[in-house]
């Protein structure tokens, strides 16, 4: 049987979404239930997580830090956890149609379940996010499908200073309300731009606002109050 705690590397590949574009190549680090043990059994579906990475860092911050395994190790016998993660090296410039591009691949390779995921963006990885909502309020999208990406893909959203959000439109940010997607915002309290992000997302998504010490790669300063305020949230939600 495989161990739900242990921490495995992969690689899938994607469809580049711009014009005569070959395939990208995805890698991840895993941990949690295989989705084949579950899919029989609803009420086993683990909660999916999706780790970004912010524009100056790569998937492995999220191990070299201690997160990834402290959220792995919750899935032991005592506690009793069923996270799946997944940290992904998605380039930061990637807009939400490649974002849900690369979900779609994850899913075909069964490393996600293809119900909307919880995803985690610090900094600069927000941007696809941000992009699915403006998607689905503007008249961006290129087939109607696509405007419902935020919903398909986007189960939850806890961004860490991205600011992208600094740039959206009020409309596409009122979005995750409206269809009731729960938001974390989190920022370093030496982080002037995370500060007005988490603000903005606070006045006008109905986010959860959370402040720790550190500065722009918050996570990374303060890594166990950044778990324990996730798993929080995630509680506080019934994800």
């Amino acid at each position: 049987e495989d161990d739900p705690m242990k921490i495995t590397e992969g690689k899938v590949t994607y469809e580049d979404a711009n014009k005569g574009g070959g395939a990208k190549l995805l890698s991840y680090y895993h941990c949690g239930p295989t989705l084949h043990d579950t899919n029989a059994n609803q009420e086993d579906a683990p909660t999916e997580v999706v780790l970004l990475h912010g524009a100056a860092f790569t998937k492995t911050g999220w191990k070299t830090s201690g997160i990834l395994d402290t959220f792995c190790e919750i899935n032991n016998d005592e506690d009793g956890g069923n996270l799946l993660l997944l940290a992904l090296d998605l380039p930061v410039s990637a807009d939400g149609v490649e974002l849900g591009i690369a979900f779609d691949s994850l899913v075909r390779n069964q490393l996600l379940s293809g119900s909307p995921v919880i995803f985690i963006s610090p900094s600069a990885s927000g941007k696809g996010i941000v992009d699915l909502a403006e998607i689905m309020v503007g008249d961006k999208a290129s087939s109607p499908s696509k405007k419902k990406d935020l919903t398909r893909i986007v189960k939850a959203w806890i961004p860490v200073a991205s600011g992208s959000v600094l740039k959206a439109s009020e409309e596409a940010l009122k979005v995750f309300e409206t269809y009731e997607i729960p938001i974390l915002s989190i920022h370093g309290d030496k982080d002037e731009m995370g500060k007005k992000v988490t603000e903005m997302l606070g006045s006008t998504a109905n986010a959860k606002t959370v402040e720790l010490s550190g500065g722009h790669p918050v996570y990374l300063d303060s890594p166990d109050e950044f778990v324990s305020e996730v798993l929080q949230f995630l509680e506080e939600n019934g994800l």
